[in-house]
């Protein structure tokens, strides 16, 4: 097996090139694998060497251990598959940490085992409390159709609930948290956004699509404290290291959610590399304090700023030039328009 030497691999690295190494040793050596190098020219090799973070050398057992030194730390991995690290170049962990930390997590496989945790966390919420629920997926439940109003009313009528989509554009809510926000069947679509009705009589279903989930969102509790964000943050880079994730793009972060990030790099437990956009909505305290895209180091870094023009596909809400299969006049919903967008990007990319 022909061996890279470090040049030659850190050349097929790209932009980690110009990074030197600190240390002239491998601090870790993992060997006996099927290490998969994502180099057409090399595609696998036996072994690995790693110093300051990075690949220090790559080739067979016999190459990569004969550089390594009396500190160095050797794994034997007996033949598993090593992958490269993965990158999530959109989903928001910062916002997914507090949910974690706060509401019942609905990704499970039936509508009764969802009913069935959002009941136990209303046993254990104080009377009239809002019980909230995130991660649901109605492609994912075995019961071939989404949840109703009317399931999460048998199931928790004397709290108002609200269980968010996966995707996070939609919601499913009950009689009494339409009740709260003063939502009615007279009530009409808000602009961008959508209170879905029963096709057939046109009673409302309890799904909200878009800016229709806003006049909830005003009601419920969204008070967070500087340390629910740094735990959020800490818990969710953690799970997503777990499942071979290296780098991630917030998008849509804040100010909060940045400082977040920098506050677990700087205690030593951020496992993962952040990207983080800006959500729009937050650009000009940004620019105000001097934030600039690039700011930042390699672990946490700002990066663009997050606008919306429309919105899922997964919950049928995207934009589309054909309407949905089934759904003959559903061409989706468009969250804002261009004379909403571009002043902001304007304004963006003058600072």
């Amino acid at each position: 097996m022909h061996q890279l030497s470090r040049r030659e691999f850190a050349i097929s690295l790209g932009a980690f090139a110009v990074l030197p190494f600190e240390s002239t040793e491998p601090s870790l050596v993992l060997y006996n694998a099927n290490i998969l190098t994502v180099d057409a020219r090399h595609p696998r090799a036996q072994a690995v060497a790693i110093a300051d973070g990075r690949f220090f050398a790559v080739g067979s057992n016999d190459e990569v251990r004969a550089i390594a030194k009396g500190r160095t730390k050797q794994i034997n991995l007996e033949g598993k598959t090593v992958l490269p690290g993965f990158i999530d170049a959109h989903s928001h962990p910062a916002w997914a940490g507090i949910r974690h930390l706060r509401m019942v997590d609905c990704d499970l496989r039936s509508i009764a085992e969802i009913l069935a945790a959002l009941r136990k966390r209303a046993a254990q919420s104080p009377p009239g409390a809002w019980v909230l629920g995130f991660k649901y997926d109605d492609t994912k439940t075995s019961d071939n159709r989404p949840l109703t109003r009317d399931d999460l009313d048998s199931a928790i009528p004397d709290h108002p609930v609200y269980v968010e989509h996966r995707g996070g554009h939609t919601a499913w809510v009950n009689s009494l948290a339409y009740n709260l926000a003063g939502v009615t069947q007279d009530t009409p679509d808000p602009q961008g956004g959508r209170y879905d009705r029963d096709p057939a009589t046109h009673r409302l279903s309890g799904h909200v699509s878009e800016k229709g989930t806003d006049a909830f969102g005003k009601l419920m509790p969204s008070e967070y404290s500087r340390e629910d964000y740094r735990e959020g943050a800490k818990l969710v880079t953690k799970m997503m290291a777990r499942t071979g994730i290296t780098s991630v793009t917030e998008a849509q972060g804040t100010p909060e959610n940045l400082r977040a990030f920098q506050e677990v790099r700087d205690a030593g437990e951020l496992p993962i590399r952040v990207y983080c956009h800006i959500t729009e909505s937050r650009i000009d305290s940004m620019i105000a304090a001097g934030v600039r895209t690039g700011l930042g180091d390699e672990w946490v870094r700002v990066g663009a700023v997050k606008m919306i023009c429309d919105s899922s596909l997964s919950e049928r809400t995207a934009r589309v030039s054909q309407p949905y299969v089934g759904r003959p006049n559903d061409y989706g919903i468009l969250a804002n328009d261009g004379d909403a967008l571009y002043p902001i990007a304007r304004k963006a990319h003058e600072a």
